[in-house]
């Protein structure tokens, strides 16, 4: 008895035909078999190895666990070009963990600042207090304890240094098991199918340069816009190739619009400066700020922020006028805010237990958030 596809006996088919059939009946259950496996990933390791990148974390003498945790810490969410100056910096000061053990948390925030998600800078910090007193173990389950590892980071370093068989899931990768797979990432069960399929694809020998690959292959190729399906090497194994409105079907997530008030508060040739309690910009040094709010309604913004600097005066007990000196406008992950910067000119230093009173030239040497220097081009 003949193998019947769709009423039709395989004879009467092309072999073409019968293979992109099985394929996506295949992939539909997910169901990933040896040979399947053994294709996917080869396709992605030849094209890897005439493609790849360039990167400083990849050079020989960046094999080791110090060299690439910072990469991958400071890869998270961060785009490669501007990580590579940062991380060349960082390595430059520090180019060991020996050394490394010697960093105060303020060098670490001020070689940091700009790169932004500075709870990162924070957790290597407290990580590395943490590396001084025990024996390092390059195992997913023995890192993810330190501060700042999480699954991908933790997988990602064992398979790079130790070619552990662990699935390495970033959003690169998820982007392009997404559409090769046609997974619905709306449907409650797309995080256990996509966790699924990436333990199933990975192999047990060279994850070492099989995790990098999908990497460079998502950057450089299955982009997240105007993805280059003519030359991708999985080309024939993607169920949404040249299919655009699946490749670029993603969560669409509206960001919310908050206002708040920077106040620089002058006494003769120095001003009042605290460190950030605010968890986006936890101890970072900058001019005092108010708390944040949701702007709901735009015509009400000159009205919310007048509350917000009255508030601010208030809890101070400042009886001083203040000077408008504009807005700055400021995007972070998840929202956008409107910062008001206002001047004061005190006739007497406030003494405050939050405050530190500086100069120009010392506030300098203090490590500071992209908002912050936004604030003190505008004000100095």
């Amino acid at each position: 008895m003949g193998f019947n596809i769709l009423g039709k006996s395989v004879e009467t088919l092309t072999d073409d035909l019968v293979y992109s059939l099985f394929l996506t009946f295949m992939i539909k259950d997910y169901y990933i078999n040896k040979n399947f496996k053994s294709i996917w990933g080869k396709k992605i390791l030849q094209w890897y190895h005439s493609n790849k990148r360039d990167l400083p974390w990849r050079k020989k003498n960046n094999q080791n666990f110090y060299a690439i945790w910072i990469s991958e810490v400071m890869l998270q969410q961060t785009g490669v070009k501007t990580v590579i100056p940062y991380y060349k910096r960082f390595l430059k000061k520090w180019p060991n963990l020996d050394s490394f053990f010697k960093a105060t948390e303020d060098e670490i925030l001020f070689l940091w600042q700009g790169l932004g998600y500075y709870q990162r800078a924070k957790n290597l910090y407290k990580a590395k207090e943490i590396l001084k007193k025990i024996k390092l173990e390059i195992e997913p389950d023995v890192l993810k304890k330190l501060p700042g590892i999480g699954d991908y980071i933790s997988c990602s370093i064992c398979a790079i240094l130790n070619d552990k068989s662990s699935a390495v899931i970033d959003a690169n990768i998820k982007r392009i098991l997404t559409r090769a797979f046609d997974l619905d990432i709306y449907n409650n069960k797309y995080n256990h199918r996509l966790k699924s399929l990436a333990t199933k694809l990975t192999p047990e020998k060279n994850n070492r340069y099989y995790c990098q690959s999908l990497m460079d292959l998502a950057n450089l190729v299955c982009k997240p816009k105007k993805p280059l399906c003519i030359i991708c090497p999985i080309n024939d194994e993607c169920l949404t190739k040249n299919n655009i409105l699946s490749k670029l079907r993603v969560k669409k997530i509206q960001k919310k619009k908050k206002i708040g008030v920077s106040i620089y508060l002058k006494f003769k040739d120095k001003f009042a400066v605290e460190t950030s309690r605010k968890r986006l910009l936890q101890g970072l040094a900058g001019f005092p700020i108010t708390n944040f709010i949701e702007l709901k309604n735009n015509n009400k913004i000159v009205k919310e922020q007048k509350l917000l600097i009255n508030a601010w005066l208030k809890k101070h007990r400042l009886t001083e006028s203040f000077k408008n000196c504009g807005i700055i406008e400021h995007e972070f992950s998840h929202f956008y805010l409107k910062l008001l910067l206002v001047q004061i000119n005190l006739r007497r230093k406030l003494q405050h237990q939050d405050f530190k009173w500086l100069t120009k030239e010392e506030f300098e040497k203090r490590p500071r958030s992209k908002l912050m220097n936004k604030v003190k081009e505008k004000l100095m």
